[in-house]
């Protein structure tokens, strides 16, 4: 059990790696012109906190050996994902135009990103949830 719990700790740190370096590299918003951004901008910034707090969260969570402590982590990592997702369109608006990057890339990349996330992390916290009860 504790290998599995092991390579979910990593994947999950994988993860939320991807979220904050694809924000950053991959799917990233529509770049600002003469210092002048748009609110995608903005959306992208947060989705990079965001990222960057899942990261070391699940950087520690690998490293402690509290199994309370593990599902406190992933339950809030949980709760993270999902406010990274909701960030592009939802908490933040992003560009007037369909066709530009932020609608086009940056949107479905972190959803795709944090959606996988989410199910990694609510797995692991159900599993801790629920096996914490019985012993």
């Amino acid at each position: 059990m504790k290998k599995i719990n092991l390579f979910l700790g990593i994947a999950e740190l994988l993860v939320a790696a991807a979220l904050t370096l694809g924000s950053l590299f991959v799917f990233n918003a529509c770049p600002g012109e003469d210092g002048k951004y748009m609110a995608c901008h903005w959306a992208q910034n947060a989705v990079v906190l965001i990222g960057s707090v899942l990261v070391l969260a699940l950087l520690i969570r690998v490293f402690i050996p509290s199994r309370d402590i593990k599902t406190g982590i992933t339950l809030t990592s949980f709760l993270l994902s999902i406010a990274a997702a909701l960030i592009p369109g939802v908490f933040i608006n992003l560009c007037m135009m369909d066709t530009m990057r932020c609608h086009s890339a940056f949107k479905p990349g972190v959803i795709a990103v944090s959606a996988v996330l989410a199910v990694l992390t609510g797995i692991d916290s159900a599993v801790g949830i629920f096996k914490g009860r019985k012993g």
